[in-house]
């Protein structure tokens, strides 16, 4: 397969103006000359809040506060007639956007088909194969152990730190080799009051390194040390993998951008490009992909799949 077969097709066209990284926009930054984010109360932090207490604790808040509006006005039909009618809107809405009949918020941004990640080059063109340069990912958590949750001392403290440090990437990530930042919950471990993960995509580990002994960081570092006593119900945890040209790849299907794709690189023209492009037919596999040469165990079983799926994976 030689390079000038393949052809890519950008999702996006170039940007002129810096966006966000998924992170920074859901935690509602704000700068001149940049896009605007989320309003209100950022996501992230609606998204804590929800999951810190359990679904009977809710719905007990929720009685609690009808007990207190009832005693407050008296009881009457709207105590009935209120949660009923909101329940029924919020039914009759969702069975309006399955029946096409209203728009579904769900499927705002959403790029159908099938999609992947090939950084273009500093001009802006696509080339060369897939898998096109090295990258290096940070993995870290926070989760806090406290009864209180996230309310728990100390908490609030290392995420306005942490936000500091991203929003020192956010600055200008082109010359701190920052790509972009998603968020997460562990959906795996607990109930409730879950772990927080934050997947950074960086140019190189050299970049991640950078921000590490840079005084953004020294400050939280210096604060964690020192009131290691008065934390120990938080975790924190990182993790750092390096990655060579050649050795990631990834699909994705009928989805917004997330993950790697919803990285930005600055070209020389001083545009910000997106990553995704439209999978080209000759990178079906994820072996091509990956500029992988299969073994012959690799091939039969890809032919196999292919023949029963109808579709290389």
């Amino acid at each position: 397969m030689e390079k000038d077969e393949i052809q890519y097709k950008p999702v996006f066209e170039p940007f002129a103006s810096q966006p966000w990284s998924q992170y920074a926009h859901g935690s509602g930054n704000s700068a001149p000359g940049r896009p605007k984010s989320v309003a209100g109360m950022p996501r992230i932090a609606l998204a804590l809040l929800r999951d810190n207490f359990t679904i009977t604790t809710w719905l007990l808040m929720g009685a609690s506060l009808q007990c207190a509006v009832v005693a407050i006005f008296g009881a009457g039909l709207w105590v009935v007639a209120l949660p009923v009618g909101v329940l029924a809107l919020r039914v009759l809405r969702a069975l309006l956007q399955t029946a096409g009949a209203l728009p579904n918020p769900q499927m705002e941004g959403v790029i159908r088909g099938r999609t992947m990640c090939h950084f273009p080059d500093d001009d802006g063109v696509h080339r060369e194969g897939p898998s096109n340069r090295p990258l290096a990912v940070l993995l870290i958590s926070a989760k806090c152990n406290h009864p209180l949750g996230m309310l728990g001392p100390g908490f609030r403290e290392a995420g306005d730190f942490f936000k500091q440090c991203v929003d020192w990437l956010e600055e200008d990530s082109h010359a701190r080799g920052f790509l972009g930042m998603t968020q997460w919950l562990n959906a795996a471990d607990r109930t409730t009051n879950n772990e927080l993960l934050s997947i950074g995509y960086f140019r190189s580990v050299e970049d991640i390194h950078a921000l590490a002994h840079h005084a953004v960081h020294r400050a939280p570092w210096k604060w964690w040390n020192e009131s290691l006593k008065e934390l120990d119900h938080i975790t924190l945890t990182h993790e750092i993998f390096s990655v060579e040209a050649g050795g990631w790849e990834n699909i994705f299907l009928n989805s917004k951008p997330t993950q790697l794709g919803t990285a930005v690189v600055k070209g020389n023209d001083g545009q910000w490009r997106s990553p995704l492009v439209y999978i080209p037919r000759s990178l079906g596999s994820s072996s091509k992909r990956m500029r992988r040469n299969q073994t012959e165990a690799e091939a039969r079983r890809q032919q196999e799949t292919d023949a029963i799926t109808g579709d290389a994976y």
